[in-house]
């Protein structure tokens, strides 16, 4: 009976604490959404103007970028689908630089930074 108040305490504790596990789990199980984007001609003075364009809206933002073989990973800030993060960086970019072509290639960040260093090392 000594105990009792303690194994009290503990099994009030061990059920506050439940709900931060689960948020938790739920908060690492959802990964952000990405799209890598393939930039025909992409210059670090693009890749710097998107950055500074996508910063004042603070919806996506460069994951990462490689400008020797043109490619730009974007990331969501607020939840945006892949489709609306595409939609916007391709906005943002041919406001930049109408004459760029872009095309979305299926490379996760491994794959893009792969990529880079090929380009690199030609």
């Amino acid at each position: 009976m000594k105990n009792a108040p303690f194994i009290h305490r503990l099994v009030l504790l061990a059920l506050l604490l439940l709900p931060w596990e689960g948020a938790i789990a739920q908060q690492q199980a959802a990964s952000p959404e990405r799209v890598t984007l393939q930039v025909d001609g992409l210059t670090s003075a693009t890749r710097d103007a998107l950055a500074t364009d996508l910063r004042r809206t603070d919806e996506i933002h460069i994951v990462f970028a490689c400008v020797p073989a043109g490619i730009i990973v974007l990331g969501s800030r607020t939840g945006q689908s892949r489709v609306q993060i595409e939609e916007r960086g391709r906005t943002a970019l041919a406001a930049r630089n109408a004459s760029l072509r872009t095309r979305t290639i299926g490379n996760d960040i491994a794959g893009a930074e792969l990529a880079c260093e090929q380009a690199r090392n030609r």
